[in-house]
C-alpha cells in the first residue's frame, strides 16, 4: 500500500536536503546563482558526499551524519576561496545571444513572460516526480521490502558497513568482503547516501535503501534532464515538461535496473551524468546547442564551467564510473562539432596558430579518450542473447531486452527530434551520439562474442541491460525538442488558420493551447504496457515468496529477532547463498560472509576455517576441525535457511552441508534456540568442553 510511505516522509525529506544542500551551499559559495542550480545541487551533493567518504577515511575520522555536515561546511568554505581566486566569469567579446525568431510561437509567446521557463520546469519535475515516485514505490511494496537479486546484498550489507565502521570511503568500501586489503575499491556515494538516513528509518536499512532509491530516482533524475534539455534547447517551456514526462517514460531506466542486478550505484551515476552532459555542453559554448540565448563564455567564465564540470565527473566515478563511459561515448560526436566548428573558423580566417593549436588539442583528446576508455574496459562477460536486428529495432523503439510494448509517443517525438536536430543543424551531434547509444546496445546485446565487442561495451560488462539504461540520456532531449518543435508547427498552422478566419484572440492562444493538448497527450500516453510489464517484472523480484528470493517472510522475520536472541558483536555461521549473510544488514550481527562468492569460484577456494565450519559444524565436537574454526571466527550461532538458493543449482550453495537444512536429532553439536517456519537459529553447543 502506499499509504505504508507516509510515516517516513521525514526521513524521505531529510535524505532530499543531503541531496540538493550541500550542492547548492558549494555551488553558490563558488558564485553560481540561478535557478539552475535548483537542477544541478544532486550532482555536486554526490560529489561532496563521495570525498567526504575518502577523506574522512584517510584521516581516520569516522563518517556519519555529522561528520558529514561539518565536511559540506569545510567544502563549501574552500569553494567560496576558489570562486575568489578566479575572475567571475562572463561571456566572450563579440559573442551575443541569438535574436528571437519572430515567426517561432514560442519566442512570441513567451517574449514577455520570463516566468515561463521556471514555470515549465517545476511543472516538468512534478509530473516527473509524481509519474516516478508512483510507480517505483508501487514495484518496491512495502518500505521494507527488498530486490531478491544477486547484487542486493552486497548493497543492504554496505550500507549497514558504512553505518557500523564509520567507513564510507570509494577507495576502502569493499573490504567489507576483502577486509585484508589496503585498497579496496567499490563506488560508494549510493551506500554513504542511504547511511545518513538510517538512525531516522528505525534503524531499517532496507527502508533507509529504498528511500534512497525513491529520492535519486524518483527527483533527481527528472531535475537532471530538466537542466540538460535547458542547457540543450533553451528556455522552452514545452521543452522542460516534456523532459520531466518523458523521464518517467522509459522502462529500460530507472525501472530496468531495479531489478537487474539490482544496479542501485548505476542508478545514481546515470541521474546525475545529465548534468556532467550539461555543463559540457556549456563549455562548448553556443556552435552545439539550439538555445538561442547561449553565448560563447570567456576565458574566466571556461575555468568556472571546467571546474564544475571536474567536480561532476567525480561524483560520477564515486557513483559507478561505467556512466563515465556512457559520457565519454556522447563526447564523442558532440566534442567534434565544436572542434570542427573552431577550426573552420580559425582555417578560414587563415590564422595558423589557433589552427595547429587545435590540431594539437584533438591529438591530446584522442589519446586521453582510448586510455580512458582501455583503463575502463572489463573482461567479465555477458553472452549475447538477440539478433543484431532485433536488438537495435528494441533500442530505437524503446523495448530493449524484450518490451513487446512500445512507447508510440516517446518514439514519435524522438522522430520529431531527430528532425528538427538535423534542420536545425547545431543538434545533429546528439542524433549521432544517440545512434551510436543504439548501436552498443544492439553489439550487447547481439554482438558476436570477440575482441571487437569487448572493447567496445566491455566497461558495461557486455551486459544489454546496463546499455539500455544509457538511452535516456539522449533520448529525452531528443524527444524534449521534439515536443517543442510539434507545439510551434501546430501554432503555427492554428495562428494561420485563425487570422484567415479574422479571429485574433484566437491566434494568440494558438501556442497554449497546442501545448497544453501536446503535453496532455504525452504525460498519460507516456505510461504504456510496456513500464506495466517492467512493473510487472520488477514487483516478482521485490516478493519475499518466489523461487529465486533471498529471503522469504518468516526468514525476515527471523532475522529481525536477532537482537533479542542474540547480543551484539556475536557472530553467526551463514551460508550467503540463501540469504543468511543479510542478517548484518538486518539485524546489526557479523556473519561469517558478506556476499556470494562468484559461481565460478568452488568452495575449496573458500578460507580452511570457514570450508571447516560450513560442513562440519553440525557434529563439531571439541578438538574437531569444526570448532577450531568456530573458535577462531568467534562462532556462537548459526542460521539455517534451508536450501532455496538464489542460484538453484549452484554447487558452492548445497557443499554447506552443515549449514542446510539442519537436522536437530543428526546434528549434536547444534541446540535450537528459535524456528520460524522452516528458518532456524542454532547456538553452537558441541564446542563447548565437558
Amino acid at each position: 500500500m502506499l499509504t505504508d510511505w507516509w510515516p517516513h516522509l521525514p526521513a524521505f525529506l531529510v535524505l532530499l536536503a543531503f541531496l540538493w544542500l550541500p550542492g547548492l551551499a558549494l555551488l553558490w559559495a563558488f558564485g553560481q546563482r540561478g535557478g539552475r542550480t535548483l537542477l544541478t545541487a544532486p550532482a555536486f551533493s554526490v560529489a561532496v558526499v563521495g570525498l567526504t567518504g575518502v577523506v574522512l577515511d584517510l584521516v581516520g575520522v569516522p563518517y556519519g551524519v555529522l561528520s558529514q555536515v561539518l565536511a559540506a561546511v569545510v567544502l563549501t568554505g574552500l569553494a567560496w576561496l576558489v570562486g575568489r581566486l578566479i575572475p567571475r566569469g562572463g561571456h566572450a567579446a563579440g559573442s551575443s545571444a541569438a535574436v528571437p525568431d519572430p515567426a517561432d510561437p514560442e519566442a512570441r509567446f513567451g517574449a514577455h513572460r520570463r516566468w515561463l521557463f521556471p514555470a515549465g520546469a517545476a511543472a516538468g519535475l512534478v509530473i516527473g516526480a509524481v509519474l516516478l515516485l508512483r510507480r517505483l514505490a508501487s514495484v518496491i511494496g512495502a518500505p521494507d521490502a527488498m530486490a531478491q537479486r544477486w547484487d542486493n546484498i552486497f548493497h543492504l550489507n554496505a550500507i549497514r558497513y558504512v553505518v557500523e565502521t564509520g567507513n564510507g570511503s570509494t577507495l576502502t568500501l569493499n573490504r567489507l568482503v576483502n577486509p585484508d586489503s589496503a585498497v579496496a575499491l567499490y563506488p560508494a556515494a549510493w551506500h554513504q547516501l542511504a547511511s545518513l538516513v538510517v538512525p531516522l528509518s528505525g534503524d531499517s536499512v532496507l527502508v533507509a535503501h529504498n528511500l534512497t532509491l525513491l529520492a535519486v530516482a524518483g527527483v533527481v533524475w527528472p531535475a537532471s534532464c530538466i537542466f540538460l534539455v535547458r542547457c540543450l534547447v533553451g528556455s522552452s517551456a514545452v521543452a522542460a515538461v516534456a523532459a520531466g514526462t518523458a523521464a518517467a517514460g522509459f522502462s529500460v531506466f530507472p525501472l530496468g535496473l531495479m531489478a537487474w542486478g539490482p544496479l542501485f550505484p548505476n542508478i545514481l551515476a546515470l541521474a546525475i551524468v545529465p548534468v556532467s552532459l550539461g555543463l559540457f555542453v556549456r563549455l562548448l559554448g553556443p556552435g552545439v546547442t539550439a538555445d538561442r540565448t547561449a553565448r560563447t563564455p570567456d576565458a574566466a567564465g571556461r575555468v568556472r564551467l571546467a571546474a564544475s564540470l571536474v567536480v561532476t565527473l567525480g561524483a560520477l566515478f564515486v557513483s559507478q564510473p561505467n556512466a563515465f563511459l556512457a559520457l565519454l561515448v556522447v563526447a564523442v560526436p558532440l566534442a567534434a562539432t565544436a572542434w570542427w566548428l573552431g577550426f573552420r573558423a580559425a582555417a578560414g580566417a587563415r590564422r595558423l596558430g589557433p589552427s595547429l593549436g587545435l590540431a594539437a588539442v584533438a591529438v591530446v583528446a584522442v589519446t586521453a579518450w582510448l586510455l580512458l576508455w582501455n583503463v575502463l574496459t572489463t573482461s567479465f562477460v555477458w553472452e549475447p542473447s538477440t539478433t543484431v536486428a532485433r536488438a537495435a529495432g528494441e533500442a530505437l523503439l524503446y523495448g530493449a531486452n524484450g518490451r513487446e510494448d512500445v512507447p508510440w509517443v516517446l518514439v514519435v517525438l524522438t522522430a520529431a527530434g531527430v528532425y528538427a536536430a538535423v534542420a536545425r543543424r547545431r543538434l545533429r551531434w546528439l542524433v549521432v551520439a544517440h545512434l551510436v547509444l543504439v548501436y552498443l546496445y544492439a553489439v550487447a546485446a547481439a554482438g558476436e562474442e570477440g575482441p571487437a565487442r569487448q572493447w567496445l561495451v566491455g566497461g558495461w560488462y557486455t551486459d544489454s541491460y546496463r546499455l539500455a539504461a544509457t538511452l535516456p540520456l539522449t533520448a529525452v532531449p531528443l524527444i524534449a525538442f521534439g515536443a517543442a518543435h510539434v507545439v510551434a508547427g501546430l501554432a503555427a498552422a492554428g495562428t494561420a488558420l485563425a487570422s484567415f478566419a479574422g479571429r485574433p484572440r484566437a491566434a494568440r492562444a494558438a501556442y497554449p493551447v497546442a501545448a497544453l493538448v501536446l503535453l496532455g497527450l504525452a504525460v498519460p500516453y507516456s505510461q504504456v504496457e510496456s513500464l506495466t510489464q517492467a512493473t510487472r517484472w520488477g514487483k516478482q523480484y521485490y516478493a519475499w515468496e518466489g523461487p529465486e528470493s533471498i529471503l522469504n517472510q518468516a526468514e525476515y522475520e527471523l532475522l529481525q529477532d536477532l537482537d533479542e536472541l542474540t547480543e551484539p558483536g556475536d557472530v553467526i555461521a551463514v551460508n550467503p547463498w540463501n540469504g543468511g549473510s543479510l542478517a548484518y544488514a538486518v539485524a546489526d550481527r557479523p556473519v561469517t560472509q558478506y556476499h556470494v562468492e562468484s559461481p565460478d569460484t568452488e568452495l575449496r577456494a573458500l578460507d580452511p576455517e570457514l570450508h571447516a565450519l560450513a560442513t562440519g559444524i553440525g557434529d563439531a565436537a571439541p578438538g574437531t576441525p569444526a570448532c577450531a574454526a568456530a573458535e577462531e571466527l568467534d562462532v556462537r550461532w548459526v542460521l539455517d535457511f534451508g536450501t532455496q538458493f538464489i542460484i538453484p543449482h549452484a554447487q558452492q550453495a548445497r557443499d554447506y552441508s552443515g549449514l542446510n537444512a539442519v537436522d536437530p536429532a543428526g546434528a549434536p553439536g547444534l541446540a535450537l534456540v528459535e524456528r520460524e517456519g522452516p528458518a532456524a537459529l542454532y547456538e553452537v553447543v558441541g564446542c563447548d568442553a565437558p
